[in-house]
């Protein structure tokens, strides 16, 4: 079969899973980067065809050839919703001043 434009072989999965359950502490990024520098998928540029890589094992996956671990969720970020920031009382009267006046340059 024939997965982003790679030819895929038995041996092939085999050595993803082998690499899943070698580095249960991997997650998907790193297994894709590890897979890439492996086969040496890279741009003309020399640069890691990273998401390429995440896409054909993404794929895998989907045809139930491989089970990659889980998503990882970050507690940090604002993914998808708004940040509420405390309210810092404030003057909001005009400033009048030339700026170089109340701001040494």
């Amino acid at each position: 079969m024939i997965i982003q434009g790679r030819k895929v072989t038995s041996n092939d999965i085999a050595l993803i899973r082998e690499m899943i359950n070698v580095h249960p502490s991997w997650g998907r990024t790193r297994i894709s980067r590890e897979l890439a520098v492996l086969w040496r998928w890279r741009v003309d540029n020399g640069q890691l065809k990273d998401m390429p890589c995440r896409s054909f094992l993404l794929k895998l996956e989907k045809r139930g050839y491989i089970s990659l671990p889980a998503k990882k969720r970050f507690s940090g970020g604002n993914k998808g919703g708004k940040k509420s920031f405390p309210y810092v009382p404030h003057s909001t009267s005009q400033i009048r001043d030339k700026l170089s006046e109340i701001a040494p340059c």
